[in-house]
């Protein structure tokens, strides 16, 4: 590697040189531009399918009164649920009945939303026939199917026994579950194909 040289301004009638070099062992740093990780597609799909969800079951409690409203599904109980199974809780008498828990809520909304997101990535990784791609009609069918989860496993774990029958209240909250299963199908069959032809190569 050649040295590099440069010659400062005359001084005291003298010219001064300076020659500065590097050797040919010394190592080059490069910066080089960093690489973004992607963002699996599931992951904006199931937040926005899940804030359909919220949507509509807000929607049908404000239109339909107490047929579409109960505490037993509210947020901050699936909080308290799952900093149970955190410790090792896994079923309760009646989940509604026990003490509120420090950030239940935060909690509640966190297991929502993430349980949106993997929901939704599992669609997308379904084998599929034809050329591969989600659908809506597939994404709403496989939305609605995912209501069999809190029937037959959050419920009972809950203490409100199979589909809720134990609940007292097994119709509406049976309801409740419907309807946002539908609108998760419908976010799900809405957003899931747009962001995973994105992401197509």
């Amino acid at each position: 590697m050649s040295p590099v040289a440069f010659t400062a301004p005359e001084a005291m009638g003298m010219n001064v040189t300076c020659r500065c070099g590097a050797t040919d062992n010394d190592r080059v740093m490069r910066v080089g531009h960093t690489r973004s990780i992607p963002v699996p597609a599931g992951v904006p799909a199931g937040v926005l399918a899940t804030v359909i969800m919220d949507v509509a079951i807000v929607a049908a409690g404000s239109l339909g009164g107490r047929a579409f409203t109960s505490e037993r599904t509210d947020v901050d109980v699936i909080g308290r649920w799952v900093a149970g199974l955190v410790r090792g809780q896994w079923r309760r008498a009646d989940i509604t009945s026990e003490p509120a828990q420090r950030g239940e809520v935060a909690l509640g909304f966190l297991t929502h939303y993430g349980t949106g997101v993997i929901l939704t990535q599992a669609f997308l990784l379904l084998p599929r026939r034809g050329d591969g791609r989600p659908t809506f009609l597939g994404g709403t069918a496989f939305g609605i199917a995912t209501a069999v989860l809190p029937l037959l496993v959050m419920f009972p774990s809950m203490g409100y026994g199979w589909f809720g029958l134990r609940s007292g209240e097994a119709a509406r909250i049976g309801r409740i579950m419907l309807v946002g299963h539908i609108a998760f199908g419908v976010g799900i069959g809405l957003w899931a194909p747009r962001f995973a032809e994105r992401r197509s190569p």
